[in-house]
C-alpha cells in the first residue's frame, strides 16, 4: 500500500507556478501526485490548500532560498523546511531521482509536461552538457526538494546525465 511520506514544494508567483508534489513511498520507490501548479498564490493560500489536505501535518520540503516565505507558511501550522541545497545539488538530485521505481499519477499533468521538456544545455558544437536549462522544472524542483533526506549526503562526485531520461518528447 502506498503511504504519503512527505510533500516538495516549490515557489512562484508571477512568472513562475508555484507547485507542490505529494511524494508517497510504494514498492521499494516513489509515487509523485501532483497537488498544485499555478500561478499567483500568496503563501497564506498555499498554507490553506495545504491545511485543506487529508493530512496536513506531513512535512512539506520547500526551496531554502525563500526562508521568509518558509517561516509565514509555518505560522499557519504547517511542518515545512528548507530543503538541503549546495553546489551541485541539482544534478545530484536529478541522478537520485533517475536511480529510483518512480511512478506518477495520472492526473499529475504539469509534472508529466515537465519530465517530457526537461533539457540540458548545449554548446556551439550541439554537444549536450551536464548543465539543466532552466525551464520547465518547477514540479520538477519540488519533487528534488520533496526528497531531501533520501539522498546520501556524500562528496560531489563526477556525474553523467541519461539524455534519453530528459530529451523533449
Amino acid at each position: 500500500m502506498a503511504r504519503l511520506d512527505r510533500r516538495g514544494l516549490d515557489f512562484g508567483y508571477t512568472n513562475d507556478p508555484s507547485a507542490l508534489i505529494d511524494i508517497y513511498r510504494y514498492n521499494g520507490g516513489f509515487i509523485f501526485d501532483e497537488v498544485f501548479y499555478q500561478k499567483g498564490l500568496s503563501n497564506k493560500q498555499i498554507a490553506d490548500i495545504i491545511n485543506n489536505t487529508v493530512n496536513p501535518k506531513i512535512p512539506v520540503y520547500a526551496d531554502s532560498a525563500e526562508p521568509k516565505s518558509i517561516d509565514e507558511i509555518r505560522l499557519h501550522g504547517i511542518p515545512i523546511v528548507p530543503a538541503v541545497k549546495g553546489r551541485g545539488s541539482v544534478n545530484q538530485g536529478i541522478q537520485f531521482i533517475q536511480d529510483q521505481k518512480i511512478m506518477v499519477t495520472k492526473r499529475s499533468t504539469n509534472i508529466i509536461k515537465e519530465y517530457r521538456r526537461y533539457l540540458w544545455e548545449v554548446d556551439r558544437n550541439g554537444e549536450s552538457s551536464n548543465v539543466p536549462i532552466d525551464l520547465y522544472n518547477h514540479a520538477m524542483d519540488a519533487i528534488r526538494y520533496g526528497l531531501t533526506g533520501y539522498r546520501e549526503r556524500t562528496k560531489e562526485k563526477s556525474y553523467t546525465p541519461n539524455f534519453k531520461s530528459y530529451k523533449r518528447v
